[in-house]
């Protein structure tokens, strides 16, 4: 397989070069995380330095794109450089690394007094879209990356002017008297069972969902967090626009309740298409079958959500403190992940197969779930597990598959 990389201007769209000469190329794509690509050029090209003596392959400057058989497989931006000698290290981070440490600095807003008095909060995928195109609206901010336009069930926001209730969850007695903070909806949202609380005497119930620029909101952040309580799954995907190759697609696919598929028709065998042994690891030191989350607040105010499940093993209790979260929906959610990431012992975290047709590079996905067979040694092994990424040296055909056990993930809020 031919690999060629290209070299464009990330503001303007123009290309820089058409085949940029890179060495020690690794490709790593990877679910709910960016896209990253490791390369080297040596020794000093002449057209890859400009007439004012700095480099054409400018740091968060430029776009790099790898394309095997005809087709775009991956690529970002220019993040990092280092130069020894006449050596020049790239690193090149997907597109969905722009919006690490970026901040919204104009407050987004969604229902409100009139138009939340309909429907019941906001689908987390339209507030993902609204963030990224508040990102990309901005001075030599536009990367021209495109979102898929699916939706979830689940929805964010507040319920305003609810009648206010009591310790027990009942109505207060006095009828005028108004919840706060406003009751959360974060959940998914049964239009045909759900319904809104009871409005306070003289007001009308609304619901809202707000991001103040106030609040120094990380965009980055702010995705990988709804990401966890809804849950749900993105990753990149790069393309040709058209036949004539003058434009890349980047677009973010957002799956819910996940991506990626179970590839019942392919099966990774040790000593046959997988090469080496595969690791199993049973770390008992990071067992724990019961886990306290920990949020804002101090004292007995503080937020604390608690997930468990009895295996017939001592009781091991881990902590997870995040004070930065204040949402209960969002803490449980990281609580379960947690839980399902130490309740089983027996993982397989890696293993190594060469691109041959019965695993091929385009056969298998980051997202997908895939059976490794570990037939010899102190524990023969039948695992499904995920792909979560992977590590693609295109000179050596040679794929690390990094994965976890597929019983470790949960969809749909399952």
């Amino acid at each position: 397989m031919t690999w060629t990389y290209h070299a464009m201007r990330a503001t303007t769209r123009q290309w820089l070069h058409r085949e940029l000469p890179l060495s020690d190329v690794r490709l790593s794509p990877a679910l709910s995380g960016p896209y990253s690509l490791k390369a080297r050029i040596e020794p000093e090209y002449g057209d890859l330095i400009g007439d004012d003596g700095e480099l054409v392959l400018s740091e968060w400057g430029t776009l790099v794109f790898a394309e095997a058989s005809g087709q775009i497989r991956g690529g970002g931006i220019v993040t990092d450089t280092k130069i020894v000698g006449q050596e020049l290290d790239l690193t090149i981070d997907g597109f969905t690394a722009y919006p690490a440490d970026m901040p919204i600095t104009s407050t987004l807003t969604w229902g409100g007094k009139t138009e939340g008095t309909t429907g019941a909060g906001v689908d987390p995928f339209d507030v993902v879209r609204a963030m990224w195109d508040h990102l990309q609206a901005q001075p030599d901010g536009d990367l021209g990356v495109t979102y898929t336009q699916n939706s979830t069930p689940y929805r964010l926001g507040a319920w305003h002017n609810a009648r206010r209730l009591d310790e027990d969850g009942e109505l207060d007695d006095d009828p005028k008297a108004v919840q706060d903070p406003p009751i959360p909806i974060d959940k998914v949202w049964d239009s045909k069972k759900g319904k809104k609380p009871t409005a306070a005497q003289g007001k009308d119930v609304y619901w809202r969902y707000r991001l103040p620029w106030w609040d120094a909101i990380d965009v980055s952040q702010k995705i990988n967090e709804l990401a966890k309580q809804v849950p749900f799954d993105w990753r990149e995907h790069y393309a040709w626009a058209d036949s004539s190759k003058e434009d890349v697609v980047m677009e973010l696919h957002l799956g819910y309740p996940r991506l990626g598929k179970r590839q019942s028709n392919l099966t990774f065998v040790e000593g046959e298409n997988v090469t080496g042994l595969v690791p199993i690891n049973r770390d008992g030191s990071d067992y724990y079958n019961t886990v306290y989350g920990f949020g804002s607040g101090e004292g007995s105010k503080q937020l604390r959500q608690s997930v468990s499940h009895r295996d017939g093993r001592l009781r091991r209790v881990k902590v997870e403190g995040r004070p930065e979260v204040s949402n209960k929906a969002a803490l449980r959610a990281i609580a379960q992940d947690e839980l399902l990431r130490t309740l089983h012992l027996a993982d397989i975290t890696q293993f190594v197969v060469v691109d041959h047709p019965n695993a091929s590079i385009g056969s298998f996905d980051v997202g997908d779930d895939v059976l490794v067979e570990n037939r010899r040694g102190w524990q023969p092994t039948r695992l499904w597990v995920r792909i979560t990424g992977f590590d693609y040296q295109p000179e050596t055909g040679e794929i690390t598959v990094k994965c976890s056990r597929s019983d470790r993930f949960r969809y749909g809020g399952a």
